[in-house]
């Protein structure tokens, strides 16, 4: 019987180190026809995506090339503190400048909402894909 159930807790313990340690992802995806911009999440940390989310989206265009604002609200009652990154892709949903993009610390205090910025490295640039991670 131990020898059965030693594996499925070994199991979920790596699972679980996985879930706590994953980023969260927001991607924003442009409609090629209307030019409007949507949020796609993808998740990996549960816990902060269920406090943290994008209250709104704002891209404009500086010339040739885009700036994206993007407003992070904490649904939480508590302050809570990560860091994220901002990541460029282009039309055909290529990354544009990987190593570009640095994890910043951010905190939000409860229910509070900041706006995150981000220029495009270049005019090829018109979506971006936001990380988060647990400090």
């Amino acid at each position: 019987m131990k020898q059965r159930l030693l594996p499925i807790i070994l199991c979920s313990f790596s699972l679980g180190l996985t879930a706590c340690t994953a980023p969260n992802a927001m991607r924003t995806q442009t409609d090629p026809n209307t030019g409007a911009s949507n949020v796609r999440t993808m998740t990996g940390n549960p816990i902060l995506a269920t406090r943290i989310g994008v209250n709104r989206i704002n891209m404009v265009s500086l010339g040739d090339i885009k700036k994206a604002s993007l407003a992070l609200k904490n649904g939480w009652f508590y302050a809570q503190s990560f860091e994220y990154k901002i990541v460029w892709f282009d039309a055909d949903g290529t990354e544009i400048n990987p190593e570009g993009a640095t994890w910043k610390p951010i905190t939000l205090q409860g229910r509070e909402v900041k706006t995150v910025q981000s220029v495009a490295p270049n005019p090829r640039g018109v979506d971006v894909l936001i990380y988060m991670k647990k400090d």
